[in-house]
């Protein structure tokens, strides 16, 4: 996120795209291992509480990366960025909010279940 200073965006659009780029592919490959591995396993476990909150988190998988392929689609290069920095800051805060949410969604409602399982 220190790369999502205004300035530092107008002044280096492709340092900062390049930064926020890592990130969303960290967080694509992520969700993809989570949706082929982790919530299918999750989903077939015996305890009812754990399938209930992975059935939540499961229904937001969608959505996160149809979120993460919009942005992915709208920031393609250093000129989007460098041309609108305001925006793409906003944006990419945005995303990290989302992101950040889910993590502390996971780990104060999911991981606890399985962890006492």
């Amino acid at each position: 996120e220190a790369r999502l200073d205004p300035a530092e965006v107008r002044q280096h659009p492709e340092r900062c795209l390049a930064a926020v780029r890592q990130l969303v592919g960290l967080a694509k490959a992520h969700l993809a291992m989570e949706n082929t591995i982790l919530y299918p396993a999750l989903l077939g476990d015996r305890n009812a509480n754990i399938q209930a909150a992975a059935r939540a988190l499961e229904a937001d998988l969608g959505q996160l990366q149809s979120r993460l392929r919009d942005y992915g689609h709208h920031w393609k290069s250093p000129e989007t960025v460098g041309q609108a920095p305001e925006a793409f800051t906003r944006n990419s805060r945005e995303l990290f909010r989302i992101l950040r949410h889910r993590i502390k969604v996971e780990a104060s409602a999911l991981f606890p279940l399985v962890e006492q399982a």
